[in-house]
């Protein structure tokens, strides 16, 4: 796995790596670069239900993310087997990304707060790598508005490159 910077933050260039994703693809974040939008949310627990719902809402919104100039990409701090059965349950269009050891987590600044609290987050990342929306949390509540918030900063990113 290789590092392009130490930590992700706004306006710089996204960590990148590599994961199996549950429809058995190796996916890394490069591999969308001069592509498209990229969408990234980390699941905190797969018992959150908050996050189980902004998953849920992505997937339902996934045809207006495509249209918008984003894909989504999912990561699971889970083996294999626990992110089909979740991604199963929820009847995803896009694969849930496995994480077991958490190694993307702690490279995105993701690691327990207390040692109790799963850190999530969702980010942006556009079509040259560079993360341009960050929330990180403790608190999985805030991904009840989130989908729609997300939809809005993407057609955001394309108007203002139609306007350059």
């Amino acid at each position: 796995m290789s590092l392009d910077t130490i930590e992700a933050k706004i306006g710089s260039l996204a960590p990148d790596f590599t994961l199996t994703a549950t429809n058995g693809r190796e996916i890394s974040l490069s591999d969308f670069r001069g592509k498209t939008n990229v969408i990234v949310f980390f699941i905190r627990e797969t018992s959150c239900w908050q996050c189980r719902t902004h998953v849920a809402h992505l997937g339902r919104m996934y045809e207006q993310f495509k249209e918008a100039g984003a894909d989504v990409i999912v990561i699971l701090g889970e083996g294999m087997e626990k992110a089909r059965k979740y991604a199963d349950g929820i009847g995803l269009p896009f694969p849930i990304l496995c994480d077991p050891d958490r190694v993307v987590y702690h490279l995105y600044e993701l690691e327990k707060y207390f040692l109790l609290f799963q850190r999530t987050a969702s980010l942006v990342v556009d079509k040259d790598g560079i993360v341009r929306y960050l929330k990180r949390t403790t608190v999985p509540n805030v991904w009840l508005q989130e989908s729609r918030e997300l939809l809005g900063f993407i057609l955001s990113l394309e108007e203002a490159k139609i306007a350059v």
